[in-house]
């Protein structure tokens, strides 16, 4: 009796440390701590997200957009961000673009939001970062060129 309890126990010890691994996921971990920079509004066609690690996630209404993503959208794609200082940021077909840094804590000291365009076309229209109590506060990187505020909508 007490060896088939034993072997039950042991039993189900492993399988519980099966279900365990079966669930761990280092990228969901890594994700956690990422900083949240904007929430994806809409999608359509092919739009995914890779992430610093090189992860890739596909992303639809509601999915988070973290510091360090690149956002790209296929030949027939299209997505809509609003970033958490409420700026929209929309991307155009065959586009890649990437969150290089952002901070938004309501602190025109420490609030930053610089983004990158790698190929494609976007258009954005700016919130709270890059208000006149520091516009160097927003930057839009370019091969050819950076792009600062220069007025409230751009393309």
């Amino acid at each position: 009796m007490k060896t088939t309890f034993r072997k039950s126990i042991e039993r189900a010890c492993y399988q519980f440390l099966l279900v365990c691994i079966a669930l761990y996921s280092p990228a969901g971990l890594a994700q956690q701590d990422a900083v949240a920079a904007g929430r994806v509004v809409v999608t359509r066609g092919q739009v995914s997200a890779i992430d610093t690690d090189g992860n890739t996630r596909e992303l639809a209404r509601g999915r988070e957009i973290f510091v360090g993503d690149t956002v790209v959208t296929g030949a027939a794609g299209f997505a809509q961000i609003r970033m958490t200082d409420s700026a929209i940021v929309s991307l155009k077909e065959a586009t890649r673009f990437e969150i290089v840094a952002y901070a938004y804590e309501e602190n025109p000291n420490t609030d930053v939001s610089t983004m990158r365009l790698i190929e494609g076309g976007f258009r954005t229209i700016t919130g709270q970062i890059g208000g006149a109590d520091n516009p160097d506060a927003y930057t839009v990187e370019t091969q050819f060129a950076n792009i600062g505020i220069r007025g409230t909508d751009h393309e």
